[in-house]
């Protein structure tokens, strides 16, 4: 048998009638707020990308200078290390096999190399040498542009480049160019950074066309870091 509904009470009648009155209003607010964040969103996914990327950075050259004379003397005993090597700058590979065989040669030559300044070795001032067990920053960059040559990377994208640290010291590192940037091999870090952001004033650089030959840096500057 149905039940008899009891009859509202006053207060119940009130509350339904602004219920009625209120909701609509409050149903079209929210669906303006929706509407202008979903508005908001469209505009934000379909905002113009930058018409190019920024160039990369590259270390600039600006005239022939001298090269350093030990490696004038290391030329001369080891020709084929400063032979044009490969035809397009660019090593081949992925963007990634390139950081992987970069990563894995410095870190490997700077722990097979025992530090050992020149001064130190058979009395010679300073000497250049490939394969070698004890020695100073050149002779690690020599091991790893040697060793990345050998994966098939060419001359040049390997540049030994002299510098000086924020001590003054002078000291040498090896710019590998990939990924559309020339970055620093360094015996000094294990990690591998763009030239800009080394620390390092950079003085002299060979030249990409021939390993003999050598450029002044047009912009030597001094920076922060990168891994």
């Amino acid at each position: 048998m149905a039940q008899r509904q009891s009859e509202p009470s006053p207060g119940q009648g009130f509350g339904r009638r602004m219920r009625q009155l209120l909701l609509p209003g409050i149903h079209r607010v929210l669906a303006a707020g929706l509407m202008a964040a979903a508005l908001a969103t469209s505009a934000a996914a379909v905002q113009p990308l930058p018409s190019a990327e920024a160039p990369p950075d590259l270390v600039p050259v600006s005239r022939q200078v001298l090269p350093p004379l030990a490696h004038a003397r290391f030329c001369l005993r080891h020709p084929g290390q400063c032979a044009v090597r490969g035809g397009s700058p660019q090593p081949a590979g992925s963007a990634q096999a390139q950081l992987a065989a970069v990563v894995a040669i410095n870190l490997a030559v700077n722990r097979d190399i025992t530090p050992q300044a020149d001064g130190t070795a058979q009395g010679i001032t300073d000497e250049w040498r490939l394969n070698a067990v004890r020695g100073d920053c050149e002779d690690y960059a020599l091991l790893k542009r040697k060793r990345l040559l050998d994966l098939g990377w060419p001359s040049a994208s390997l540049r030994l480049a002299t510098v000086l640290t924020p001590a003054g010291t002078g000291h040498a590192v090896l710019i590998a160019r990939f990924r559309g940037g020339d970055f620093a091999l360094d015996n000094l870090t294990n990690e591998i950074r763009p030239w800009r952001e080394t620390g390092y004033r950079f003085l002299k650089i060979q030249s990409e066309t021939d390993p003999k030959t050598w450029y002044s840096v047009a912009a030597p500057q001094a920076g922060g870091g990168l891994s």
